[in-house]
């Protein structure tokens, strides 16, 4: 056999990984909910969605040849992954040739398009008298300010401005246990994958968050079916709305109160009788991930980032000199991050991108490529407009610092050895080379290195030759 150089991080970015990584049991409970079955309808695909509701009302199996002749033969084989990723979620049950719904998630379903079953579980209003003080406004006001302090708690804090607020315990755990942020000599700090969360529209990022936040559950002992159910009931409320926190567990009551923490939801009642769930919430299974909210307002990752990508503000020049027309505290420090700031006016921001700036946002993880495609992303109109976007000697240039850094690159492979005829070794070596996956060889010693997606041919020509003659060589 072969030896495997190298791992590879898995790392689940999204609900529908989370829900099939579930024991059945589990997701029995999930189901037994109109609103967690609602949504996480609105979070499939497109065909997932048709091919639910096509089923939704029939309760006898359907042969899946007659499922796949709804598409046309080209589309055949989307359908069958999709199908596939409907059975991996528990949607789905495929026997002898036939498919069925989940006997529960259909029950609930057709009850949450219904109005039947447990509608409580869309919430409770609250009876009280409402504070007409709290609008969607103030609502998408309150949830960018504590989505962007923890956004600038991210990104740390520039010599010549003042102390950042400070986040709670739960937040900077979750920081730290996705691996956004992590400890240095100096406390937390920012992480190349934190910086790619930079880069993603508010929607991805929260989903970051709540998934983090389901592991933290996890290892708090908490019910994760509660919290499940709790999130996909956040998700279906009204916007503007107040909802009472009567019918919730004491977990449901706890998650309520960190989740206050990154403007999730509001509360105005000291008390904690009642709350208000926020745009950042309520828009995470609308199509499009709502990047823009309907309430007037804006959300944190469109206020600063994805604002910044519709409206671009960097204008970048061949001398690396950098003009920025923002007056954004979040903006001007993930600028700062790997540029070196010379003047700061009242809606720009002067500055160059030097050797020093960007290996300091090599020693955070932050790669060169991630500072290329933010500098594109943000680009002004007028640079928009040209081909290539961004000065090819400047990006070159950043190439090159980070390739001073990092001289060595890690790749995943697997090393052959102990073949025992040359004759055996040169053919695998020969096919090796037709296909391109060869990193290195030693033809003398009979051993060859290759790539990680190669190795599956590899293999399966030393099987072969395996099974022609007894004398064909091994891989350790």
């Amino acid at each position: 056999m072969a030896t495997q150089l190298g791992g590879e991080d898995e790392f689940k970015t999204t609900i529908a990984e989370y829900l099939e990584s579930l024991p059945p049991q589990f997701c029995k409970r999930v189901f037994s909910s109109p609103a967690a079955c609602l949504a996480i309808f609105r979070l499939l695909s497109t065909i997932g969605k048709q091919l639910i509701m096509s089923m939704l009302y029939l309760d006898s199996p359907l042969k899946l040849q007659d499922v796949l002749q709804w598409a046309r033969p080209e589309h055949q084989r989307l359908v069958r992954s999709k199908i596939h990723q409907l059975r991996k979620l528990q949607l789905l049950t495929e026997e002898k040739g036939s498919v069925l719904l989940n006997t529960i998630f259909q029950e609930q379903l057709r009850n949450a398009l219904t109005g039947g079953g447990d509608f409580s579980s869309f919430g409770v209003p609250d009876s009280g008298a409402r504070d007409a003080h709290i609008t969607a406004t103030r609502l998408s006001r309150y949830a960018g300010e504590r989505w962007e302090a923890m956004l600038r708690f991210m990104v740390g804090r520039s010599a010549n401005e003042a102390a950042l607020p400070a986040l709670s315990d739960t937040v900077q755990r979750i920081l730290q246990s996705s691996g956004l942020m992590d400890r240095g000599p100096d406390g937390l700090r920012i992480t190349n994958s934190g910086f790619q969360f930079l880069l993603q529209d508010s929607a991805a990022q929260v989903w970051t968050v709540l998934l983090q936040y389901l592991r933290l559950a996890e290892e708090k002992n908490m019910d994760v079916v509660e919290v499940l159910n709790l999130l996909f009931q956040l998700v279906s409320l009204q916007l503007g709305r107040a909802y009472t926190t009567a019918q919730l567990t004491a977990n449901q009551q706890r998650m309520l109160s960190e989740l206050r923490e990154f403007g999730l939801v509001y509360q105005d009642d000291p008390s904690g009788q009642r709350f208000y769930p926020t745009h950042l919430v309520t828009t995470l299974a609308s199509s499009g991930h709502a990047r823009s909210s309907d309430n007037g307002g804006t959300g944190p990752g469109q206020s600063e980032l994805t604002k910044s990508s519709e409206h671009g503000y960097i204008i970048l020049e061949t001398n690396c000199r950098i003009y920025a027309y923002t007056s954004s505290p979040l903006q001007i420090a993930i600028l700062g991050l790997f540029v070196r700031l010379v003047s700061r006016f009242s809606n720009l921001v002067t500055g160059a991108i030097t050797r020093d700036s960007v290996r300091q946002a090599l020693t955070h993880g932050i790669t060169a490529d991630q500072i290329i495609i933010f500098l594109t992303v943000n680009a002004h109109p007028q640079m928009q407009n040209r081909t290539p976007v961004l000065p090819v000697t400047v990006t070159d240039q950043i190439r090159l610092w980070e390739q001073e850094r990092n001289r060595l690159h890690p790749t995943g492979a697997y090393f052959y050895k102990d073949f025992e005829q040359r004759q055996g070794f040169e053919r695998v070596f020969r096919y090796a080379q037709d296909i391109g996956v060869i990193l290195w060889a030693n033809t003398e010693k009979r051993q060859m290195v290759v790539t990680r997606q190669g190795h599956a041919k590899i293999a399966e020509l030393v099987k072969g030759q395996r099974a022609s003659s007894a004398q064909t060589p091994s891989a350790s």
